[in-house]
């Protein structure tokens, strides 16, 4: 833990990206007598606003002063290195690639590089640094988070989502008149992405969850062992007094978790996994979850859960270990997970339409979670497939489209690439290229029989054509809905 008050004060401190989670950093260290030149490269964004939401908090004699604040919005900040003059700390945005000339030659001249999330960090006392989960993952991240933080606010146990879920870690602090973190009981569970383990330097949650690796963003992160090596960051300072939750069902985990073990100080691990193990003591029936593990015995009833397919039971086992180490009653634990209903765009039910069971699983960006949404129908899929290419394995998807898809619709940047691989595959299932979502939502009600299903899972990223995925699932939606229910 630092101290703030000496470390920040009077320091020229360079913020890159101006989202939520560099508002909220310029605000904090602003406030600790910070000296801020906060950047992004986004035209759109309005610097006014910009400015009264990072002020909002700090004393007033800062407000005034032009001495705390300099705010540039301008197209070419990644590349202009004169940025740097007299920088002595950066914090820098989880979205912004490290290849920019900037961070660069930032890392040429020894300036540190921090992410908010580090930042935070050096913040928290030991208390606070002793009640943290943090869950990582290709797939399954926030609903894992959401439903552990449910479990712990079911039981009244003070508790918090945060980080990549949406809630910047900083964002979670109190702080008192003149300025000083105030310590807390609160349960901080975490969700961290590859981009924010990219610059974690002392970053140890006192449990960590590792959920799945597969192939995603690896138009950043360039291989598949490079961005499983950042995924396993997460257990990089952990001690013997810390826990480390890892699912041995994927291979990737499987293979590297013995990495985990060759240090003599290394975390307690705790495997899990649906596949009936004696190396995770866990055990699935179909309507039960039975464990035994680390001294905890008992069943979970997951009957009537609103969660849906195998890799759901699998985010429940995640969720249950860390509050079952925190003392929550498999009880309580079980009425959580039977009463949390599943986050939006994730295979989330929108109803019959015009005969058509529909389904939005706009949240799907790679081609791993699309595989675990047509899991659990039969052969009587229309799925909407496309957007971002993020240099992903699509072949992945052959099996599992020929097995449980009759019209494959295909939108967006990707489009052609699907189409190339899948296309000379394709046995018992026909291909669609359209050019817009409006486009294929209007193929899908014409080619898919009554009783069939509508399913929107692009196995790619949104940005190619909407804001985010959120966009593309509400777009899907209203454009669905728009048929009418029957």
């Amino acid at each position: 833990m630092i101290d703030p008050d000496t470390f920040f004060k009077c320091k020229k401190i360079l913020i890159i990206g101006l989202g939520m989670t560099g508002i909220s950093t310029a605000s904090i260290l602003m406030g600790f007598g910070g000296k801020i030149l906060a950047v992004d490269n986004n035209l759109n964004l309005d610097r006014e606003d910009i400015y009264k939401r990072i002020v909002k908090n700090c004393p007033p004699e800062m407000k005034k002063s032009g001495r705390y604040l300099e705010i540039i919005i301008d197209s070419g900040t990644n590349g202009d290195i004169s940025l740097l003059e007299g920088i002595k700390l950066i914090i820098s945005s989880p979205g912004v690639p490290g290849n920019i000339a900037l961070l660069k030659e930032a890392f040429k001249k020894d300036i540190p590089i921090w992410d908010e999330l580090e930042l935070a960090w050096s913040l928290m006392g030991p208390k606070q640094k002793k009640n943290t989960i943090a869950v990582t993952g290709t797939n399954g991240k926030t609903t894992v988070v959401n439903l552990i933080n449910k479990i712990f606010s079911d039981s009244k146990i003070p508790s918090i989502a945060c980080g990549n879920v949406g809630l910047p870690l900083l964002d979670t602090f109190r702080l008192s008149r003149d300025r000083k973190i105030l310590d807390d009981d609160v349960m901080r569970v975490i969700e961290v992405s590859s981009f924010q383990l990219e610059r974690t330097k002392t970053f140890k949650p006192h449990i960590g969850v590792l959920l799945n690796i597969t192939s995603d963003h690896l138009d950043r992160h360039g291989s598949l062992s490079d961005y499983g090596r950042l995924k396993f960051n997460l257990f990089s300072n952990q001690g013997s007094d810390d826990t480390a939750v890892l699912n041995i069902d994927d291979p990737y985990i499987k293979k590297n978790i013995c990495d985990l073990e060759k240090d003599r100080e290394h975390p307690q691990i705790i495997r899990f996994g649906l596949n009936s193990s004696p190396e995770h003591n866990f055990r699935y029936d179909g309507t039960s979850i039975f464990f035994d593990f680390a001294g905890y015995v008992g069943s979970i009833d997951t009957g009537g859960t609103l969660l849906r397919g195998m890799h759901n039971i699998s985010n429940i086992i995640a969720s249950m270990i860390p509050a079952l180490l925190a003392g929550v009653s498999p009880g309580s634990i079980e009425r959580s997970v039977k009463e949390y209903k599943a986050l939006g765009h994730r295979i989330e039910y929108l109803g019959v339409v015009s005969g058509i069971r529909c389904f939005n699983d706009s949240k799907s960006t790679n081609p791993d979670s699309t595989i675990a949404a047509l899991q659990d129908f039969g052969k009587e899929v229309t799925i909407i497939l496309g957007g971002k290419d993020k240099d992903m394995d699509f072949l992945m998807l052959a099996e599992i489209i020929e097995s449980k898809v009759n019209n494959l619709i295909l939108i967006g940047q990707a489009a052609a690439k699907i189409n190339g691989l899948l296309g000379p595959l394709s046995g018992n299932y026909k291909i669609y290229l359209s050019g817009s979502l409006e486009e294929a939502v209007e193929l899908s009600f014409k080619i898919t029989k009554p009783g069939g299903v509508l399913l929107l899972s692009p196995a790619c990223a949104s940005m190619d054509m909407f804001k985010d995925y959120k966009d593309r699932g509400d777009r899907f939606k209203k454009l669905v809905l728009s048929y009418g229910k029957i």
